[in-house]
This record gives structure tokens, C-alpha cells and sequence, in this order.
């Protein structure tokens, strides 16, 4: 399926809702990771509705434990199309028998793609069907193309609180040896509305206002690095906290919505 307008490209597929490319017209540039598999096949996954995994990889709920893939199973379904235009694309996940094994809930998980100007909005509506309350944490997993494996460099607008980043400085270079070390990169409460990914001719803006958590990631010697929006996150350490109790879970009431939102944005030097 794809999304045009006079600036972008996008293709999205059914799978994960996923974005597979993004292309800026006026350069050619393809903004998004490829999925090649000899280094992560993944590409834009929604993390839904757990991020990353519990310490002993097991959901407990209701006195029983239930068992879930990592960051969820929302990366490995087909959602359904449920409106599409010419700039825009709405697709649906709801609960299903498979669901339900690993996640005794019923709801509806909307995403909807939008086109604006040299920016891609994405919002997200979970909705709970169910008749008892819902727990769940939800987060973002894009991956942007690197020209090379070493040149991610992140720039924030505000100084961070975070002992990696000196507060005299607003940008940090995560490169493969970065990576080495801190194979996740999370900083809690990031107090920058959105984070600059600087190549040398154009600038991939994440706007990450509202979540709690912002994590970045690479594979080693791959030309991607993932900047991702979290509500939630894994265990830290060894527990079997009850998931309604675990740190980052939002709980939704019946009937009740849940709404987060954002944006993706081209900054090209050569393009006003």
C-alpha cells in the first residue's frame, strides 16, 4: 500500500502495520532500515502489548501465567484496512482466539498513517473491550537507514539528564562502539519534545513528547538505528511482579481509550 504526497513516498504493509520505505522525492533518499536478515529482519514493529519481555518471560495475571513473545504480539499480525486515502491509511488488529491465549483481553488496536507535508504522523487508539480493566504498555520501534554503521549521530534540543550525556553537550555520537557497551540506550523522563538522527545531507526528526522512555538500538555492523518511543519497558531485574503492577503499565477501564501519537520528519539542507 502506498501513501504519496509532493514530498514523501511511504509503503506500508498489512504485516505489523509496518512502514518498509520511505523516499524523499526531491532526493531519492530511502529513510527507513531494509529488513535485511542477516542483520534485522525486522523493520518498524509496534510494541503491543508489552514492550520488550517480563524477567521470566512469562505474562502473570489472575494467579496464571501466560505466555508471550518478546515486545508483544502485535509485530507478527496481519491487520485489517479499515479506511484508506490518498495521503492517509487506517489499519486494525482486534483480539482474536490466538490473542486471547497470550493475552486474556479483548481490544482493538488502530493505527492510523498519515502524510503531512515532509512529515509522517502516526496515531494509535487501543481501545478495551473488555469487562475488567486492561493492562498493557505499548511502544514505537522504527529504524532509520545509516549511510554507514558509524555515523548515527543523535541530537537533542534540550539538555538530558542521563550520565552519558554531559549536560554541555546536545548530542552524542552512537556508533558501533557506543553500541558495544550499551547494547539498549534508554533515557527515563527525556525532557527534548523530539530527537535529530544527523546525516551528512538531511536530518531524520522523532518527535518522542508524552512517553516516558526513549530507547535507542543497533545491531552490530548494520547500517539502521532504531529511535524508539516507549510507554513501558522490560524488567530491569529478577521479578514476577503481577502485570498490572509493573512499572510503565497502563491500565485502561472497560470501554475506555487509549490515545498516543507521532511524528517522523525529513529535514533536508538542500530543501526549504
Amino acid at each position: 500500500m502506498i501513501l504519496k504526497n509532493e514530498h514523501l513516498t511511504l509503503r506500508i504493509e498489512r504485516e505489523a502495520a509496518e512502514m518498509h520505505s520511505l523516499i524523499d522525492q526531491a532526493t531519492g533518499h530511502e529513510i527507513l532500515w531494509n529488513g535485511d536478515p542477516a542483520y534485522w529482519s525486522g523493520r518498524n514493529p509496534i510494541l503491543f502489548p508489552i514492550v520488550g519481555s517480563t524477567f521470566d518471560k512469562q505474562i502473570h495475571l489472575f494467579g496464571e501465567t501466560y505466555t508471550m513473545g518478546n515486545h508483544g504480539f502485535a509485530r507478527h499480525r496481519v491487520f485489517r484496512v479499515a479506511e484508506q486515502r490518498e495521503s492517509s491509511i487506517t489499519l486494525v488488529l482486534e483480539s482474536d482466539e490466538s490473542t486471547l491465549a497470550q493475552y486474556p483481553f479483548a481490544f482493538t488496536l488502530s493505527v492510523t498513517t498519515s502524510l503531512k507535508g515532509r512529515s509522517v504522523q502516526l496515531d494509535y487508539t487501543i481501545t478495551n473491550r473488555d469487562h475488567k480493566p486492561m493492562p498493557f504498555s505499548f511502544g514505537l520501534h522504527p529504524a532509520f537507514a545509516l549511510s554507514d554503521p558509524n555515523s548515527g549521530v543523535i541530537a537533542f534540543p534540550n539538555a538530558e539528564h542521563h550520565p552519558l550525556i554531559p549536560s554541555s553537550h546536545t548530542s552524542i555520537r552512537m556508533d558501533e562502539a557506543f553500541f558495544d557497551e550499551h547494547k539498549t540506550f534508554l533515557i527515563t523522563d527525556p525532557q527534548s519534545p523530539y530527537v535529530d538522527l544527523i546525516q551528512s545531507d538531511y536530518t531524520v526528526r522523532v518527535s518522542c513528547e508524552g512517553y516516558r522512555w526513549l530507547a535507542f538500538w543497533k545491531k552490530p555492523q548494520a547500517k539502521f538505528i532504531c529511535i524508539e518511543p516507549w510507554h513501558g519497558h522490560s524488567d530491569f531485574g529478577e521479578t514476577t511482579t503481577d502485570f498490572y503492577a509493573r512499572e510503565g503499565t497502563i491500565v485502561l477501564q472497560p470501554g475506555d481509550v487509549f490515545n498516543t501519537h507521532y511524528t517522523i520528519s525529513i529535514l533536508n539542507k538542500n530543501v526549504r
